[in-house]
């Protein structure tokens, strides 16, 4: 039987397969609190990230690729690090070079550890099965999402991972969790109750859910696109800027692009367009920027 999420999932990954982005989009920081906005001096240093390189076929990645159990990981940044960014890919894996190169902006811009596991196990979602257009490819998104992407499993998976992190990289104090697509759902569920990280990011979200939203219980940045639904966008903004929790109320961040489209930071994106490429750099840019705020509070990860 197909799940709701699975015809989610369909819906989302069913819309265009790109879309060039516009200057002239939407973007609503939240909330405004002007005691959590940079300075002016501090701004440009804030947003520097290396530059993006667009063959993707030439990309020498920053990294390389450990063990945590069982799982194949991207390791990139210093084991040295204090701060960490536990990375969720989207449902295609661990083997595109704009979803590396990604984590490669974040450890560098950020000074931290990033980690990817693969999830998956070498068995992701194909690519060229995109866009879902036929029946039989919607057939295969469906069963993929209520199989081995169904959200729960992977939550599990994290949760088995959390004191293998510690053990693995002793000189992380402090953790933030980030996911793709189908990963930002995981690691919306994962923000809840007995979270282990300082805070969240949820990077074109597939399967968003205002629910998600209320039990949040760490800072929570959520960047989507014209893809994602936008009455639940604004939903998701409303109880965020009304939470009852006072870190996630005042130190996250809601935006909606509607210059741009679902996947555009991971491995959808091609970064040979010059405007993708500047709407890959501007997300990054927004990102790592939160995530120096969030990873740099002295509120320690449970991890």
């Amino acid at each position: 039987m197909t799940s709701v999420v699975s015809l989610q999932a369909v819906a989302i990954y069913s819309g265009p397969s790109f879309r060039s982005p516009h200057a002239n989009d939407l973007i609503k920081p939240t909330p405004p609190h002007s005691q959590n906005q940079p300075n002016t001096m501090a701004s440009k240093a804030c947003c520097t990230i290396p530059p993006v390189v667009s063959d993707t076929d030439a990309y020498k990645l920053q990294g390389s690729h450990d063990k945590i159990s069982d799982l194949k990981t991207y390791v990139t940044g210093s084991t040295d690090s204090k701060t960490g960014v536990l990375v969720i890919y989207d449902i295609f894996g661990l083997d595109f070079a704009q979803t590396l190169q990604g984590a490669d902006i974040i450890a560098s811009s950020t000074s931290s550890l990033v980690v990817i596991p693969d999830f998956f196990k070498g068995e992701p979602m194909a690519i060229s099965g995109f866009p879902p257009d036929t029946p039989e490819k919607q057939k295969a998104l469906g069963e993929f999402f209520a199989g081995p992407a169904a959200p729960p499993k992977t939550v599990a998976k994290v949760g088995e991972l959390v004191p293998l992190l510690k053990e693995k990289y002793p000189s992380v104090e402090r953790w933030a969790l980030m996911g793709y697509c189908w990963g930002g759902k995981v690691t919306a569920l994962l923000s809840g109750a007995g979270c282990p990280f300082v805070g969240s990011a949820q990077i074109h979200p597939a399967m968003m859910d205002a629910e998600d939203a209320a039990k949040l219980t760490v800072p929570h940045f959520v960047l989507a696109t014209k893809d994602e639904d936008a009455e639940t966008t604004e939903k998701v903004r409303g109880i965020i800027e009304n939470h009852q929790d006072e870190a996630v109320r005042t130190k996250s961040q809601v935006m909606r692009w509607e210059g741009t489209f679902h996947g555009f930071m991971a491995a959808r994106v091609d970064l040979k367009d010059a405007e993708s490429k500047a709407y890959y750099e501007k997300g990054y840019k927004k990102l790592v920027h939160w995530l120096k705020e969030v990873l740099g509070t002295t509120r320690q990860s449970k991890l």
